[in-house]
């Protein structure tokens, strides 16, 4: 049980008591909620994982104005890769071994999808086109699917790390948790794992080294878009469900409630 305690008027305060995010192997954090992260001026994002396990790789956002700060309501990066190009940049570029090693990405978003004349019908939360991206597609229906691939490997192209639909909805805050481990990819949306894995080819990397398309604009090559980022958290190693659960409860009380 945790009691959280918010309030905004000429200054603002947060409280927090109870669990927190989970902290072992966590190698790289970027919150908009957190000041040591990002202190609601300036383009710098600080990297606040432990100093133990902080893998050193810090953003830059390409505008100030990327920090919102809605009143009522937990502030997020607006990244933009659409009409206007607005990303989050790495300081180096992230590099996760597919095939041998174990790790885990979780992305707390919120998106306007719209793929309409955009590559693939979708948008790109990492990379691009092809290779080495983590994007949403489809959604039609008021629901839209997830779709990722690492380098290739030795398969070359089409080497899935996820490749699921209606997973998502439209118009809420959502969370994909991606992990790695032995070999294999699975996916959790929404905290719910999928039944479904991906067996990674030989020499698998899955790499990326901003938040935001690389492939920006509003033709069809593209996968632009328009999300908001609550939260981008990386771990060396294979978080548990209870984990993925638990990190996703803090973020969830946030955003949702």
């Amino acid at each position: 049980m945790s009691i959280v305690i918010e309030g905004k008027t000429t200054f603002q305060y947060r409280a927090e008591i109870g669990p927190s995010i989970i902290e072992p192997g966590l190698i790289m954090y970027f919150d908009p909620n957190n000041t040591d992260s990002y202190p609601g001026t300036g383009t710098a994002v600080t990297n606040i994982a432990p100093a133990s396990t902080n893998n050193g790789v810090n953003g830059t956002l390409d505008a100030a104005s990327m920090y919102v700060d809605p009143a009522g309501s937990a502030a997020y990066f607006r990244v933009r890769s659409d009409s206007v190009v607005q990303r989050l940049e790495l300081s180096s570029t992230i590099s996760r071994d597919a095939d041998d090693g174990s790790t885990t990405i979780m992305f707390y978003f919120w998106s306007n999808y719209d793929g309409t004349g955009q590559y693939g019908n979708s948008q790109a939360f990492f990379g691009g086109k092809y290779t080495n991206y983590m994007a949403i597609r489809g959604g039609t229906d008021g629901t839209y699917g997830a779709e990722a691939e690492t380098n290739g490997g030795d398969d070359g192209n089409h080497d899935y790390m996820a490749n699921e639909n209606n997973v998502f909805a439209t118009g809420s805050w959502q969370s994909w948790t991606n992990v790695i481990d032995g070999g294999v990819s699975s996916n959790y949306f929404n905290g719910t794992l999928h039944g479904t894995t991906y067996p990674m080819a030989n020499n698998a990397v899955h790499s990326f080294s901003r938040l935001g398309s690389s492939s920006t604009g509003t033709g069809s090559g593209n996968r632009g878009g328009d999300i908001r980022m609550g939260a981008l958290l990386m771990y060396n190693r294979a978080l548990t469900a209870t984990e993925v659960r638990r990190n996703l409860s803090l973020l969830d009380r946030r955003f949702r409630d």
